[in-house]
């Protein structure tokens, strides 16, 4: 019963793992636009904060100014990245001709050639190839701006009446208070994270706009913005974020210790932040093992990519949280948590 059990459930997870592979293009911008809205909720609740507004201004009111303030900042967002590409994209011949600068060096020095190193694994060098992946995640985004746009505006209209359709789910108010209780925490969890994430990744993404600024790395914007976007990516991110504006010192200035002193001073940012200030403001909250993180950092990379890296955190512990809620699967979420405790509203049956 136990091993019919277990096939049922690794047939289910590898069915619902297809899924989400094939159907990325379609779920992304969904699961974007439910982040978006999320944000919103939030922002609106801080506007409610205020008596005047709160008095004063209803909800629609206060739906359509939370959504006009995300929708300049992504905007801004969005023209300071492209802006930043193209700035990039222009000194791209110069980065091309200093490595094989750079390769002379330390073929000299080390008898270690690098070119054709790099040739081996990605065939005829070209430096673009080595940043595709990011830009490439950038621009799905960038494109599906339309739809998270449609999807967030339909979801602050249907949220008025969600509730009463959730409420008419449940005969047993029982059951009802059960599930909004579990629901409940995913959104408080989710919504913590995600505050204390954006803190933590702007103090970092400014902190190292303001020092390859003064080092004078080119399109030190696009590199801030990068560091903020990648610093969402658990372990690895701060590692890529970092390695991007090096390699660009290096082969701005044909000088390897140009990113040497790039790697020491974004890196330096990187350690304070990462062991100091972020322990500090997280702490503890998300219960989740850091080899489950490595793992589920692998795992949503190589169904959504770039976008499924930024979301492994926040959807693993949305997962262990659902779990710990019934019996058949309690043990699973243990095992997955970093303390073996798992917060439970009242078992649930399936």
């Amino acid at each position: 019963m136990r091993l019919q059990r277990a096939t049922y459930i690794v047939v289910l997870i590898t069915l619902i793992t297809y899924v989400l592979y094939i159907s990325q293009s379609y779920l992304i911008p969904l699961v974007l636009a439910f982040l978006i809205w999320d944000i919103i909720r939030g922002l609106r609740d801080l506007f409610t904060k205020i008596n005047f507004v709160e008095k004063y201004f209803p909800v629609w009111v206060l739906n359509t100014l939370s959504f006009g303030t995300i929708f300049l900042v992504l905007s801004l967002l969005s023209n300071m990245i492209v802006s930043g590409i193209g700035q990039f994209s222009t000194k791209l011949p110069t980065y091309q001709a200093n490595i094989y600068k750079i390769n002379e060096v330390v073929l000299e020095k080390y008898n270690y050639n690098l070119i054709e190193q790099l040739e081996k694994y990605f065939g005829t060098f070209d430096f673009t190839v080595l940043i595709q992946p990011i830009f490439n995640g950038l621009s799905v985004v960038l494109a599906d701006g339309f739809m998270i746009t449609l999807y967030c505006i339909f979801l602050l209209l249907e949220e008025s009446i969600f509730r009463k359709k959730f409420r008419s789910l449940f005969d047993k108010e029982e059951r009802f208070l059960q599930v909004n209780e579990i629901v409940r925490q995913i959104d408080v969890l989710f919504t913590e994270y995600l505050s204390l994430k954006t803190i933590v990744s702007l103090i970092t993404g400014f902190c190292s706009y303001l020092v390859l600024l003064f080092l004078g790395v080119d399109a030190p914007v696009l590199w801030g913005i990068l560091i903020f976007l990648l610093n969402y990516i658990p372990s690895i991110g701060s590692l890529i974020a970092t390695a991007f504006p090096t390699i660009v010192a290096m082969l701005q200035n044909g000088d390897i210790m140009s990113g040497v002193w790039v790697l020491i001073a974004v890196g330096i940012i990187q350690v304070i932040v990462g062991n100091f200030v972020e322990p500090k403001v997280m702490g503890n909250s998300l219960n989740i093992s850091p080899f489950v993180v490595i793992v589920a950092l692998v795992l949503w990379g190589a169904i959504w990519g770039i976008i499924g890296m930024l979301l492994s955190v926040p959807i693993t512990v949305i997962m262990i949280l659902i779990m710990a809620q019934f019996e058949g699967t309690k043990g699973i979420a243990i095992m997955l948590s970093e303390s073996g405790k798992v917060n439970t509203v009242k078992q649930l049956e399936v």
